[in-house]
């Protein structure tokens, strides 16, 4: 009861993710697809649902190039939700660096988005992602690692006078365990920064590579 009450009275919000990276035999070629649950509150209230999918080309392990596809549906807090829905097309490239046994990555990505009842849109994001792995056990390829992250994401225009260039910020803090290159958990705390609010949102995800 007190857990439910948690979640009904604090806006604190709720983000399940599932992550998927298929490998082409022994191409450069994979493909992305991901699915997001995003709550208003912690356990209810659907905020947004997302999934995407990419073909992405690995160019010497050093860039990853990825063109792809996503469908949002967003809704407003509260019972009447007035649902939104938004169909977007989005290029990006990846730079992963590896310094030691720490993990840098830099992402820019580039969307175009075409939303109900809305003017056509693009945007600009930038995301800087840091790995850290904490305890590792021996013989196996499992270890528990720490991650953070900060997206900035930029409009490509102003529709309006009250539009901003400045869409929102997202900084993340968490920690995962990886069972083996193929499977890994990750659990962390993101707080969403809005040009007049922020959303606080507790954040679980699941990553699964697969070869074909």
């Amino acid at each position: 009861m007190s857990v439910t009450s948690f979640a009904h009275n604090s806006n604190q919000g709720g983000w399940l993710m599932y992550f998927s990276n298929t490998k082409l035999a022994e191409s450069p070629f994979r493909i992305h697809f991901e699915l997001q649950h995003r709550n208003h509150y912690l356990t209810n209230d659907l905020d947004q649902l997302l999934t995407r999918v990419g073909l992405q080309y690995n160019l010497n392990n050093q860039i990853i190039f990825t063109g792809g596809y996503g469908f949002i549906q967003s809704e407003k807090i509260g019972d009447w939700d007035f649902p939104k829905r938004e169909n977007r097309l989005y290029q990006e490239a990846l730079i992963p660096q590896q310094i030691k046994a720490v993990r840098l990555q830099h992402r820019f990505r580039y969307e175009q988005r075409f939303i109900e009842n809305t003017d056509f849109k693009t945007r600009y994001r930038y995301s800087f992602s840091l790995t850290v792995p904490l305890l590792r056990i021996e013989q196996k390829d499992q270890k528990v690692f720490a991650n953070v992250y900060n997206e900035i994401f930029i409009n490509g225009e102003k529709l309006s006078s009250t539009d901003t260039i400045f869409d929102r910020n997202r900084l993340y803090m968490g920690a995962g365990f990886k069972f083996n290159s193929k499977l890994s958990v990750q659990m962390g705390w993101m707080n969403q920064i809005l040009s007049d609010y922020s959303q606080p949102k507790i954040m679980m995800s699941l990553h699964h590579n697969i070869s074909l």
